[in-house]
């Protein structure tokens, strides 16, 4: 398991979790239980922002959901898609509106900011997205709209 460096120590720490809210203390335990086996298997491997594991992959920090939340930048014979996790929880509320926070961030300015950069990002630079949230097909762009950004899939296909 290769996991964002500060990811693995927020998730990990007994002190961190000791002073969140009740009702996010669950999230810590489901963290350390999903990592324990690997843990216990010596299989678990970090990572620093902007990592490059591999030529044509790349890791980019975009913290606010978790304080490790990172992105990959898939790059092959100049093309990109850029692989986002939680960017969005609701693409119907957050594209058009991308200050609105949910609670599920641990830190909502920070997630707002990302998603803001990130999607300037994708638009100007016309990448190719997929992540989690994102309606059907899951993958396509984001254009900007007159308020805020919108997603646009594309066209589904037997070749996609």
């Amino acid at each position: 398991m290769h996991v964002h460096e500060t990811e693995l120590g927020f998730w990990t720490s007994a002190e961190i979790a000791g002073r969140a809210p009740d009702d996010f203390k669950p999230f810590f335990e489901m963290a350390r239980n999903a990592i324990k086996p690997y843990a216990d298997a010596g299989k678990v491997t970090t990572y620093k922002d902007g990592a490059e594991p591999l030529p044509g992959i790349a890791v980019i920090a975009a913290p606010g959901h978790t304080v490790g939340h990172s992105m990959v930048r898939l790059s092959s014979q100049g093309r990109a898609l850029l692989l986002w996790g939680d960017i969005v929880h609701n693409a119907a509320l957050q594209f058009p509106e991308p200050d609105r926070a949910l609670t599920f961030d641990t830190d909502q300015a920070m997630a707002i900011a990302s998603r803001k950069r990130v999607f300037d990002m994708v638009a100007n630079d016309r990448l190719m997205i997929a992540g989690s949230h994102l309606p059907f097909p899951g993958i396509g762009h984001v254009a900007k709209a007159a308020t805020g950004y919108a997603f646009v899939p594309i066209e589904w296909g037997a070749d996609l």
